[in-house]
């Protein structure tokens, strides 16, 4: 049986201090030459070097955009320290990293010094729940908690729940309940060979989340747009609604789904063979054959966007940091969230850039070109 589950990608937005007030992004502070085929994840270390996943290129870098100097952490290949399409970076503790093994399905930990330590498999045993949960991190706490969305739910689940996995007692423990997109299936193959593949409808209207570094969960809620918080052990905050201008979806909207989608789309596949189960995760489609000009009729599409775009995180400061939808080519626009689920300001990028990760030096930026190479960028936040 061979099960695909396609996601969107998940991006990590940036944090912003002083009083509420907007802010364009207009010129990096720093750029770093090097091209990269992809950017999947970014994570800034204590000297200011920062390490970047390219899982195309199927790296892992530490580039130091002062001095441009590069080099690599780990290698390619699917032994202890290798890894095989590296994508998700974060933070642990005592300025460790996790770096995302899709090609390997593995959670590969490395310590500050870019040292390999340990690999953990993304298909985790739940205790006295039976089977496996897929784990694949969508934050990280201070504490080193691993927080997830479990894949799979089925074509009629309207709502999932986040997950936190506390690696050092073992608990997995049920944190929030989010809306989920409805998905569309198709099956085809036999009793003994079922080809199951899953994906969501486009534009669909679904809560987002993220997590903040003491373990507040914040989520985006659909189709009322609004910010909540859950704090670890206390009661939850509810968000002021916040009313926006519907985004109109015309081909250019459509065109830009089906690119983004084709490109960052998280593909799943599982097979079970007499009882022996492997499985295969990537970005984008798994198979290599042409990319014919996107079919615009092959969905049903709603008329407008989602007020958010679903890419969110929490910053190092707690604050939250939501992407709004807004038309295709535009700039894109962030709206920051205070803890009490308020607007405090609003950032915008230029067209072609949108954010990956912040650290204590600032945004850090995608650029990509007419080509589609891709620049990594630095802008400073004061």
């Amino acid at each position: 049986m061979v099960r695909s589950v396609s996601l969107l990608a998940v991006a990590l937005m940036c944090p912003r201090r002083g009083a509420a007030q907007d802010l364009t992004l207009a010129k990096p502070a720093a750029r770093l030459g090097h091209q990269f085929s992809t950017i999947g994840g970014v994570r800034e270390l204590a000297d200011g070097r920062v390490l970047v996943a390219d899982g195309i290129d199927n790296v892992v870098l530490r580039v130091d955009l002062a001095t441009q100097k590069i080099d690599t952490i780990g290698r390619a290949g699917q032994g202890p320290g290798e890894y095989k399409s590296p994508d998700g970076l974060f933070p642990l503790p005592n300025w460790g990293s996790l770096v995302v093994d899709l090609g390997n399905a593995r959670l590969s930990i490395f310590d500050a010094a870019g040292k390999y330590r340990e690999s953990i498999p993304i298909a985790q045993g739940q205790p006295g729940q039976g089977g496996f949960a897929l784990v694949f991190p969508r934050a990280v706490d201070a504490q080193g908690r691993i927080y997830y969305q479990p894949m799979g739910a089925g074509p009629q689940a309207d709502s999932g729940v986040v997950v936190r996995w506390d690696r050092a007692s073992g608990r997995f423990d049920s944190v929030a309940r989010v809306k989920l997109p409805p998905m569309i299936t198709k099956e085809s193959g036999g009793p003994n060979n079922r080809n199951t593949r899953q994906r969501p409808a486009p534009y669909p209207a679904q809560d987002a989340w993220g997590v903040a570094p003491d373990g507040r969960v914040a989520l985006v809620r659909s189709p009322v747009y609004r910010v909540d918080w859950v704090p670890p052990s206390a009661p939850s905050i509810i968000g002021k609604a916040i009313v926006a201008p519907p985004v109109p979806i015309r081909d250019a909207e459509k065109k830009e789904y089906l690119a983004d989608a084709a490109a960052n789309g998280l593909s799943v596949a599982m097979e079970n063979n007499n009882g022996q189960v492997t499985m295969r995760m990537s970005r984008g489609r798994m198979d290599n054959g042409p990319r014919d000009e996107p079919d615009l009729t092959g969905n049903e599409w709603p008329a407008s966007k989602p007020t958010a775009t679903g890419l969110v995180v929490a910053g190092p400061d707690g604050r939250l940091w939501v992407e709004r939808s807004v038309a295709a080519g535009a700039p894109r626009t962030y709206d920051v969230f205070g803890p009490a689920g308020s607007v405090v300001g609003q950032v915008r990028l230029a067209a072609g850039r949108r954010l990956v990760a912040v650290g204590a030096r600032g945004a850090y930026v995608r650029h990509i070109d007419g080509d589609g190479i891709n620049y990594l960028e630095r802008y400073d936040l004061k």
